[in-house]
């Protein structure tokens, strides 16, 4: 069975109960890309919005899903070690060094000698990254 791509309404007259979303997009094993397609639009579509609590279970079957669905048929990416995670981060969202540096307290040669791995993240360090960027401090250690 195809899974059909579902129609969207705008955030603001998405069902509010989790029987009605489910009416939306009935969540269920993925078995394709194209299903795995489906769950991914409605997720992004909710993500970075205030939800009730049927909206947010809701979500989290769907991010299970999904997560299952691609465990299952991807292979899994190599984890970086913290210091080329971060540059590599830092890189994505337009950051220099600098001014990671001046966002957690330290200056610009310790924060370049973090980031080429001459030096090891601190405590401290992780702690007021993973705050600064909303990252997973354990992507840090």
């Amino acid at each position: 069975m195809k899974a059909i791509k579902p129609t969207l309404p705008s955030f603001s007259k998405l069902p509010k109960t989790y029987e009605a979303l489910c009416r939306l997009h009935l969540p269920r094993t993925l078995h394709d890309e194209i299903e795995l397609d489906a769950v991914t639009e409605i997720m992004d579509h909710m993500a970075g919005h205030a939800l009730n609590k049927d909206q947010a279970d809701y979500l989290e079957t769907l991010a299970e899903l999904a997560e299952a669905y691609e465990s299952a048929n991807y292979e899994a990416l190599p984890t970086l070690p913290p210091h080329e995670f971060l540059a590599a981060h830092l890189e994505n969202i337009g950051m220099t060094a600098t001014e990671w540096g001046k966002l957690i307290g330290i200056d610009r040669s310790t924060a370049s000698r973090l980031l080429r791995g001459e030096r090891r993240f601190n405590t401290a360090h992780v702690r007021k990254t993973a705050e600064v960027l909303g990252l997973e401090a354990s992507l840090l250690i």
